[in-house]
């Protein structure tokens, strides 16, 4: 049967895949537009995805296309691209993430220093706990003031529909601007925004562990087994006189 000590092994490793998927969301886009457009002379689909980092860290904002589509960069910053507002958000994903990633590291190393001592595995848990509530907390925020700083970011003018990612968080939209030319929009989290809340489950079930196995058995206390009563000596009889 494994003991608490290999139980609290588990939760450190399960904690550390954790950290490990939260900081590799910061690589993933976590948000993606798409816009296809279908002409007589034939049809494309581009593709903006975008990335935590910092407001003029290039990269954090890439453009593909395929078919007649068209990108007017392959790779910008959020400065550049005049999104000011939502860089300030990327931004603070981006500390988030990374800081959520640290204190999940450290965690998980205190996690697996514990099962030599079990008084290591609270504080362990501390930083597990904090890690955790970062990993939900800012795809949540990200979702919620995005479309508040793209709404101030996209001018009036760039809005050819009458909704988009300055209304809501994800969503799709289609218009005809012109006889024979259609577009269709899509918006919303890209697989980043997702791999956080993956990252939260997987320090959730790593803490249960390092919790629920937080400290050892006490150690049986050894009996002793009294010593054994010396036997009675035989009476003895005195033989009667003849």
């Amino acid at each position: 049967m494994a003991s608490n000590k290999g139980r609290r092994l588990v939760g450190a490793i399960i904690v550390l895949v954790g950290a490990i998927i939260l900081i590799a969301a910061v690589f993933i886009p976590w948000y993606v537009y798409q816009a296809k457009e279908t002409t007589p002379a034939g049809s494309g689909t581009t593709t903006i995805n975008s990335y935590p980092g910092f407001p003029n860290q290039n990269g954090t904002i890439q453009c593909s296309s395929s078919g007649s589509g068209g990108c007017p960069f392959s790779q910008t910053s959020y400065q550049k691209y005049n999104y000011n507002n939502t860089g300030a958000i990327a931004e603070t994903g981006f500390f988030l993430l990374i800081v959520g990633f640290v204190l999940g590291f450290i965690g998980a190393i205190l996690g697996v220093a514990s099962r030599g001592n079990a008084r290591r595995a609270r504080p362990a848990i501390a930083f597990a706990v904090i890690a955790m509530i970062l990993a939900v907390l800012t795809p949540v925020l990200f979702m919620a003031t995005l479309p508040g700083a793209q709404s101030k970011d996209i001018p009036t003018a760039e809005r050819t529909t009458g909704s988009g990612p300055w209304s809501s968080f994800f969503g799709s939209n289609s218009s005809t601007p012109f006889p024979g030319i259609s577009v269709s929009i899509t918006w919303g989290p890209g697989l980043g925004w997702y791999m956080s809340f993956v990252a939260f489950v997987i320090l959730l079930i790593g803490l249960f562990l390092l919790f629920r196995y937080r400290t050892d058995p006490p150690e049986p206390v050894p009996v002793s087994t009294p010593a054994a009563a010396p036997a009675a000596a035989a009476p003895q009889t005195t033989p009667p006189s003849p």
